[in-house]
């Protein structure tokens, strides 16, 4: 079987090859739908990006990432803007709580989060036999513009406390942003002080 290269996280595999390969890193970028395939071999019943989802007999006006009627899942890729504006974050937090009640897992990852084989364990309760995403590669800096100093107040306790699920990814970027040598633009510190309030709850 040929080894694949897995890259940064996009939503579509279309997407992924528009983005090409990250100039910075030189590591290419793969759609969610890829990952999907290997993380879930027997499903071939997603749907992508179109409403369907139906609450006490009422469809939602909601077009989730990827849906799976056999799994009763939904997995959302949330971008750069789902830390940006506290409109968006709010409309996430209502929307996740409508998909569960509606009687769907949820599944969020965030754009500061790659698909190793350790983060698919935590996310999906899915133990791979093969290596994905290398999680030692930091998926924040500054030539991204993707670091806390850019995400508004919400948006960086919305990190601070996901980051902790997943220690090891955490630590990749809090190296890569201490080493950027300008808090000023990483928001550094910003996202210690968060996390450590999250910790301590």
């Amino acid at each position: 079987m040929e080894s694949k290269q897995w890259g940064f996280l996009r939503e579509t595999k279309e997407d992924a090859e528009k983005a090409g390969v990250d100039k910075d890193t030189g590591v290419c970028r793969t759609g969610l739908d890829e990952y999907l395939s290997v993380i879930f071999p027997n499903t071939h019943d997603w749907i992508h990006d179109k409403g369907g989802v139906e609450l006490d007999g009422k469809k939602l006006g909601t077009r989730p990432d990827y849906r799976s009627e056999s799994l009763k899942m939904i997995v959302e890729f949330d971008g750069l803007p789902h830390y940006t504006n506290p409109d968006v974050i709010l409309k996430d937090l209502q929307n996740t709580e409508n998909y569960e009640k509606s009687g769907y897992k949820v599944v969020r990852i965030p754009y500061f989060i790659q698909l190793s084989k350790d983060a698919v364990k935590e996310l999906f309760s899915v133990d791979l036999d093969q290596e994905l995403f290398d999680d030692s590669i930091p998926s924040l800096g500054l030539k991204g513009r993707n670091t806390p100093a850019y995400l508004c107040h919400e948006g960086v306790k919305r990190m601070a406390k996901e980051f902790l699920r997943f220690p090891h990814q955490y630590e990749i970027n809090l190296k890569a942003l201490k080493e950027a040598n300008s808090s000023f633009l990483t928001g550094v510190d910003l996202l210690i002080q968060y996390a450590e309030t999250s910790n301590s709850k």
